[in-house]
């Protein structure tokens, strides 16, 4: 069933993330997570079988959450204790598990457009922030004082968006999931909470801003430029060519609810197909080091997720992640000119060039000769030759056969039966046999 669902073992194996918020106060859980606002959407549409999302950190208040909607529409409020994948997105596949009609999703979002027919309603985490601080940072960071400077609110800030425009009357002040946001050649001040350190990136390159800040609560507090971009870019550069030096790729699955995920691997099985490089799919939940390093015959992946998933900055992984734009600028001559995004919705409507060269070019990371394709894939007819034949031994199955350990195997019809003998008693320490 894991083939149409959450296989179970990916919850049991989830990572946690070991920093949890300290239980609400009981007198600020309605104001909190929006208890009246919840009643009214469930009621208003009629709603029978709620599923209340939490990420890991604020697990402590869902039973309580859970508790006080129960009492008052007398039925039963189910709790997604977090997604297999990331929180940031909405988890309808767990939610099918109990036919819900709706779901609750509480905590950070990324705002990846879900492929699920399930009505959701987000509810924003609210953190404080000190303003009398930021207006300090404000003018000791801008001469005129941030007049005209666009402030933009991640979510945990949107209930203070009246505040902060009362404080700053000059500077233009939005939230981050304003529909129409316009950021191009604005000077921007993000003031960011969980994931910042994703959401400035995909800020950076999708708005286009002129300057971006954002601000550090903890470490000042300050105003910092964030001037990472080229630094990201030479990363992806360097990706590129190894895409097109790889002949072995990984496909991994690191989501089953972000809009047009299937689209998504199946255009770069296309694209890999047309390189003549093979390809394995791998569903493992969410990655870790220690999945991955199952499949050292895999040469690079390319992950399928939201544009929040922290593994593209990882760099404990023994082989390269990649992004779809990675994929589509070293195999797609079509999308040469794409601008870089994490959204792989962004560059999966562009059109797939058929007409794919076969002039060798040199890699730029290793300065060998790289062939248009050198790699078979198994659909050719070739004529048959008398010889010697060469085991090829480089790539996938080959690869495998080659192992000095393959992993468990049973060896049925090849192993000798033999009838049960007494073992080993004792404990691991020292067993019985053991004199010393």
């Amino acid at each position: 069933m894991s083939q149409f669902s959450t296989n179970e073992a990916v919850s049991l194996e989830k990572g946690v993330d070991p920093v949890i918020n300290p239980a609400t106060r009981p007198e600020f859980i309605d104001e909190v997570y929006e208890t009246e606002r919840c009643l009214e959407w469930i009621r208003s549409n009629n709603f029978q079988k709620v599923c209340l999302q939490f990420p890991d950190h604020l697990l402590s208040d869902s039973s309580e959450v859970a508790l006080r909607l129960e009492r008052s529409l007398n039925q039963i409020i189910y709790i997604l204790a977090d997604t297999a994948y990331e929180s940031c997105c909405v988890d309808y596949v767990a939610a099918a598990h109990v036919t819900a009609d709706a779901i609750i999703h509480f905590g950070p979002v990324c705002f990846s457009k879900t492929c699920a027919t399930i009505p959701y309603l987000n509810i924003y985490e609210k953190s404080p922030l000190d303003l009398d601080r930021l207006h300090r940072c404000f003018t000791e960071t801008f001469q005129n004082g941030g007049d005209n400077a666009v402030i933009l609110l991640d979510t945990a800030f949107v209930h203070l968006q009246g505040e902060v425009q009362d404080k700053f009357p000059s500077s233009v002040v939005k939230s981050i999931d304003s529909d129409d946001l316009s950021l191009k050649n604005e000077t921007v001040v993000f003031i960011g909470g969980r994931n910042q350190e994703r959401k400035l990136p995909n800020l950076k390159f999708s708005h286009k801003p002129k300057n971006i800040y954002y601000f550090d609560q903890d470490e000042g507090p300050r105003l910092i430029n964030y001037e990472q971009d080229e630094k990201v870019l030479r990363r992806r550069y360097f990706l590129i060519e190894k895409i097109k030096d790889s002949n072995t790729v990984g496909i991994v699955i690191g989501t089953l609810g972000v809009k047009n995920y299937l689209q998504a691997i199946e255009r770069i099985k296309k694209l890999l197909k047309l390189h003549n490089k093979k390809y394995y799919m791998v569903s493992v939940g969410k990655p870790t080091v220690a999945k991955l390093a199952n499949f050292p015959e895999i040469e690079i992946y390319v992950v399928v997720t939201c544009a929040l998933n922290e593994i593209y900055d990882s760099r404990d992984f023994y082989k390269p992640i990649v992004t779809m734009y990675d994929v589509e600028v070293a195999l797609n001559p079509s999308s040469s000119s794409l601008n870089f995004s994490y959204d792989y919705n962004d560059v999966i409507s562009r059109p797939i060039s058929d007409v794919i060269s076969d002039s060798s070019d040199v890699s730029l990371l290793t300065g060998t000769i790289r062939g248009g394709s050198n790699v078979s894939m198994g659909s050719e007819l070739v004529a048959k030759q008398e010889g010697a034949v060469a085991l090829n031994t480089t790539h996938g199955a080959g690869f495998l056969a080659a192992r000095s350990w393959k992993g468990l195997e049973r060896d049925l019809g090849r192993s000798e039966v033999k009838m049960a003998e007494e073992g080993r008693r004792g404990i691991a320490q020292q067993y019985s046999e053991e004199t010393h």
